[in-house]
């Protein structure tokens, strides 16, 4: 055993294990420190790549529940752009709050009238929260239906989902410009069911 420890300590010699060890060293230290360096400013990792974006943060707020009267849980997301949103920074604007998933038929029937409906009201924001599926998925559910004004995110883990308490999909929030939840639909929605839900929250 001492011959071959020796043998190794021959055919490497200290100059060499100096060097490999040096490069390992700079190596390690440049991955820490390479995003903060000069020429990357400005560029920032996106987390949602496919146009989607993603839930990271729940943001606690007294008696927040899924429930009309309560105020609705916030929660925050990096939307496509790279930026920070939450629930509560689109105030003084109405808010709805969808869940679904593209496996769910009456989710597929009533989100293009959702999307004719966000266009028609500029001052609510439509949020198509999706139940943690493949955000690759999800983008090629809405460019194929052509949704183009709901903002599609993803809760993770479902942790946004279970705040709510949704039971069934689709399951639909109508959030009034203080945040608190004035109306709840379970199920698809028509034209009717979704203009009652708006009117309660557009001033």
């Amino acid at each position: 055993m001492a011959a071959s420890v020796l043998d190794d300590r021959e055919r490497f010699p200290r100059p060499i294990v100096l060097v490999i060890v040096g490069a390992i060293a700079a190596a390690t230290l440049l991955a820490l420190f390479w995003p903060a360096l000069p020429f990357n400013e400005g560029r920032r990792i996106v987390l949602s790549p496919t146009k989607v974006g993603v839930i990271t943060r729940q943001i606690e707020n007294a008696g927040a529940a899924g429930r009309e009267g309560a105020p609705a849980p916030d929660f925050e997301w990096i939307a496509p752009s790279g930026a920070r949103v939450s629930l509560g920074s689109l105030r003084p604007k109405g808010v709805v709050v969808n869940f679904w998933a593209t496996w769910c038929e009456p989710c597929k029937k009533e989100m293009p009238l959702m999307d004719r409906a966000a266009a028609e009201h500029p001052d609510v924001v439509f949020l198509a929260v999706d139940l943690d599926e493949d955000g690759d998925r999800i983008r090629t559910f809405f460019d194929q239906i052509g949704l183009q004004r709901l903002e599609p995110l993803l809760d993770v883990d479902l942790v946004t989902t279970k705040r709510y308490a949704v039971l069934s999909l689709p399951s639909t929030f109508f959030v009034d410009a203080g945040g608190t939840i004035r109306h709840v639909r379970i199920g698809e929605m028509d034209r009717e069911k979704l203009q009652r839900g708006l009117d309660l929250i557009i001033r």
